[in-house]
């Protein structure tokens, strides 16, 4: 079975095809500044019974990740959505953890990304 990669390179390379390192920059600090938010989203619908909010904040999530090549997130966030549009929350809450650490691995990757950006 293929290892999927934190950061999907050929995605970062897209981004700079359509529109160059301010499209990267942009699509990067979009992900960094509010997709924290949706992790939290997803967490405050596993701790209030909320499956709807928990799917909302999963699929949002599935985007952002897939916009900025964040394969593994994207397909952790996938499986979540899944779970929580079809109720099984205790499932969801069994998957959460693995979402949290590949956010923070999608993170930490996009922050190198950014800082060799040229300028």
């Amino acid at each position: 079975m293929r290892e999927v990669p934190v950061l999907d390179q050929a995605q970062i390379d897209r981004l700079k095809e359509w529109g160059g390192t301010d499209l990267q920059r942009k699509m990067i600090d979009l992900f960094l500044t509010h997709a924290r938010e949706r992790v939290r989203q997803i967490k405050e619908g596993l701790t209030e019974q909320e499956s709807r909010k928990a799917e909302t904040g999963a699929h949002t999530l599935k985007s952002s990740a897939g916009n900025v090549g964040a394969r593994r997130l994207q397909e952790l966030s996938a499986d979540a959505e899944a779970m929580a549009e079809k109720g099984e929350l205790p499932s969801l809450q069994a998957l959460f953890p693995s979402i949290e650490r590949e956010f923070e691995a999608a993170c930490e990757a996009l922050r190198i990304v950014m800082k060799e950006l040229p300028e």
